[in-house]
């Protein structure tokens, strides 16, 4: 789904526009489209701007950030289509340095062709930012003087075949993603990359409320440039087998596990075999309350040392309405992330990422909504110029029509 992102500047231009009036709560019909207008805002204080090791000073300020959305939704023979923006600014009061403004657009289709076959479609660009001690810049955020900036995109669709009334469904699907940093420096163009995947998911009910399901994918990783080293090209293979139950009313979830495999055209960069996983599981022993438990293991393209990044995930979530106007949502994420190198002389890097949230809702009017947040991170690494933490408190106010 499209990132939330809510718009001042939107709002004004149709209240502007006199062929534009109003249809329902929170759209407004122009056309063939109905306009979604929306707008956020939050304010912030932060213990460490740039993500300063432990040993370092770190920059303390205040932070605005301002998100406006327009989202234009239509249908087409009764099949959704909708094309979204979303801008987002961020000014820290006491480090101008790391201000930032980020822009997304997105655009989605769902077609039902008939009763077996359907397509769906996404687009996404992104013209982005990573704060300064993250992505690339992980323990050295002080060492540059300004956010790095990158343009990405994300290119997917998926052909189902299939009527709801039989037992097996099978979907074919494709992707297309590339990362491009603005910085034209050796150590950030050796980073570019495009990745295209092809693959087929086959599902089939095993029970009245169970299907089990076999996704199988393929992946070839392409680096723009490498300027002399040896290539991080590499082609993926992956294949799991699992479940998707509904064993309950309160109770759903996924359950998926299998064989992975990282080949790098290079042959002293080795090839990876491994076993990567996805769970996730949503309970609501309530109507008002959900508990989400999730994991997964994958490997990822390293953003900065070693061959590749083999990482897992651990995530618990609690979302619960007190009130009809008032809810909290608390969540705990783990992420381990080992960067490995092929040389047997140098140490794999091991970092374990906490990150904590917890904030309280009231939804004040249908239009409106205030948020309180609070957020903790902590990373820890075998590297001692990696580690740092870092400490969020604030207010977000979501408005909408």
């Amino acid at each position: 789904m499209f990132k939330r992102t809510k718009s001042i500047i939107a709002m004004s231009v149709i209240c502007a526009t006199p062929t534009l009036y109003a249809q329902e709560a929170g759209r407004i019909q122009a056309g063939q489209f109905d306009l979604v207008p929306s707008f956020t805002s939050s304010m912030a204080y932060v213990d460490n701007v740039a993500n300063a090791r432990d040993n370092q000073s770190k920059i303390y300020s205040w932070r605005a950030k301002l998100s406006p959305e327009i989202i234009a939704a239509t249908e087409v023979d009764g099949n959704p289509i909708q094309v979204g923006y979303r801008l987002e600014k961020g000014v820290y009061f006491s480090s101008e340095n790391d201000d930032y403004i980020d822009h997304f657009v997105e655009a989605s289709g769902d077609f039902e062709l008939n009763s077996r076959h359907r397509i769906s479609a996404l687009a996404q660009y992104e013209d982005g930012h990573e704060n300064r001690g993250t992505g690339f810049s992980i323990g050295s955020g002080l060492d540059i003087s300004t956010p790095d900036t990158y343009k990405s995109s994300n290119l997917y669709g998926e052909y189902s075949y299939g009527a709801a009334t039989t037992d097996g469904m099978i979907t074919l699907k494709a992707r297309r993603q590339t990362l491009d940093y603005d910085r034209t420096e050796d150590a950030y163009i050796i980073r570019d990359r495009a990745k295209n995947m092809v693959g087929a998911e086959f599902g089939y009910q095993i029970g009245s409320a169970t299907s089990m399901v076999v996704d199988v994918t393929k992946t070839f990783v392409k680096y723009d440039e490498q300027l002399g080293l040896v290539t991080r090209d590499n082609d993926e293979t992956r294949i799991l087998v699992g479940v998707v139950w509904e064993s309950t009313a309160a109770t759903t979830g996924f359950a998926k596990v299998g064989y992975k495999e990282k080949d790098f055209d290079d042959e002293s960069r080795g090839t990876f075999y491994g076993t990567d996983w996805e769970v996730g599981i949503d309970w609501q022993p309530v109507s008002y309350s959900t508990v989400r438990i999730s994991t997964s293991a994958d490997t990822f393209e390293t953003n900065g040392e070693g061959d590749f990044i083999r990482g897992q995930n651990y995530s618990v979530r609690w979302n619960h309405d007190w009130l009809e106007r008032v809810s909290t949502s608390f969540s705990v994420t783990q992420q381990n992330d080992e960067y490995v190198f092929n040389e047997i002389d140098i140490v794999n890097r091991d970092d374990e990422l906490m990150n904590y949230s917890a904030a309280l809702n009231y939804q004040a009017r249908r239009w409106l909504k205030f948020s309180t947040f609070y957020k903790y991170t902590d990373r820890d690494s075998n590297r001692d110029t990696i580690g740092y933490d870092k400490s969020e408190i604030g207010v977000t106010v979501e408005v909408t029509l």
